[in-house]
Order: structure tokens, then C-alpha cells, then sequence
């Protein structure tokens, strides 16, 4: 019992960083408004061409024989390793803010995207697409963007990471259990996903 509770406490972000979730929630949050605004902007034109697009793509990439577990492992590790790879760098102090934003951004424009499109059903195209893979993606981001951004504020300040106390080992079972959590994610996006796609997609054909 006492050794998965410490797990627990070497997980758990310092006191100082908690208020980094606000933060990095507040820059998410700013750069998803951004990315609707920015996706109003296309032409009526335009979106004769991007239902197309869309269909496209979605047929291509989720039917349940030529859907790519590799194409998902990248989908699903991307993000948190970067933010991991930052965490050694000092100027990750600013490029993890600005990438929490464009991880709003890119996510609303594509929802966006796919209403244009679509209508309605394009709203629960993007859902089904995004919906799972943001269930486990965005709490691991956070939470490595949290940790990564001590670590490079660390360095920022000249200290050395072997200063934090026990920052190797938590760092370790903080990386793990995410890695984890993104592995089963992967298995329910593969084995759910293209059946959500082939329900929703019979009402454009």
C-alpha cells in the first residue's frame, strides 16, 4: 500500500507549479477563440471544396482495414514529447505557453473546419475524431507541460535539474504513467473510432 501512495505524492506537481494548470488553461482557451475566429474567415466558396476534403479524409484514414497504428502512436505521443523534449531547454519557458495555445488553435479550427463543411454532422465528425484522443492526450499535456515547464525554468535560472529534489524519479513515473495512459488510448481510438466513423458517415452518402 505505502508504495503506489508514494507513486501518487511524487506525481502530484509541486505547490509552486499548480498554478501553472491556470495558466496554460487560459493560453489553451485563448488560442481555441483564436482558432474559431481565424476559421470564419473562409469563403462560402470554399467549403464546397473543404466538404470534399474532409469526406476524403475521413474515408481514407478510418476505415478499420487501412487505419495506421503507426499514424496513431504519432498522433497520440507528438505533443507530449515535445513537451517533454522542451523541459531541457531554458527556452522552453516560452515556447511551452505558446505551444499550449497552438494546441487550442489547431484543435478549434479543425472542429470549426469540419462544421463548415458539414454542418451539424461535420460538428460530430470532428467529435468522434478528436473526442477520444483529447480524453487522453490534453491531461497528459498538461500535466508534462507543467513539469517540463519547471525543468526549463530551472535551467533559465542557472540551476542545475539534479537540484530539484527527486526530479529524476518523479520525472520517470510522471513520463510512464502518461505513456500508459496514451497506449490505451491508442487501442480504444484503433478499435472504437472507425465504427463511430462508419455509423456517422452513412448519412453522407
Amino acid at each position: 500500500m505505502k508504495r503506489p501512495r508514494r507513486i501518487l505524492l511524487m506525481l502530484r506537481p509541486p505547490e509552486k507549479f499548480r498554478a501553472d494548470y491556470l495558466v496554460f488553461g487560459f493560453l489553451f482557451l485563448l488560442g481555441a477563440a483564436l482558432g474559431h475566429f481565424i476559421g470564419g474567415f473562409i469563403r462560402e466558396e470554399q467549403s464546397v471544396e473543404l466538404a470534399d476534403y474532409v469526406l476524403s479524409y475521413v474515408r481514407s484514414s478510418y476505415q478499420p482495414r487501412s487505419i495506421s497504428p503507426w499514424n496513431v502512436l504519432f498522433s497520440y505521443f507528438r505533443a507530449p514529447a515535445l513537451l517533454c523534449l522542451l523541459g531541457f531547454a531554458a527556452c522552453g519557458t516560452w515556447m511551452i505557453p505558446v505551444f499550449m495555445a497552438g494546441q487550442g488553435f489547431f484543435l478549434a479550427y479543425s472542429i470549426h473546419c469540419f462544421g463548415l463543411a458539414l454542418g451539424r454532422g461535420g460538428v460530430l465528425l470532428a467529435f468522434a475524431s478528436f473526442g477520444i484522443r483529447c480524453l487522453f492526450v490534453l491531461p497528459c499535456v498538461f500535466f508534462l507541460a507543467s513539469r517540463s515547464w519547471a525543468k526549463a525554468s530551472c535551467l533559465r535560472d542557472g540551476k542545475r535539474l539534479a537540484e530539484r529534489q527527486g526530479a529524476g524519479k518523479n520525472d520517470f513515473y510522471a513520463v510512464f504513467f502518461c505513456a500508459v495512459a496514451l497506449l490505451i488510448g491508442c487501442i480504444v481510438e484503433i478499435s472504437l473510432v472507425p465504427h463511430l466513423f462508419s455509423l456517422l458517415m452513412t448519412q453522407f452518402s
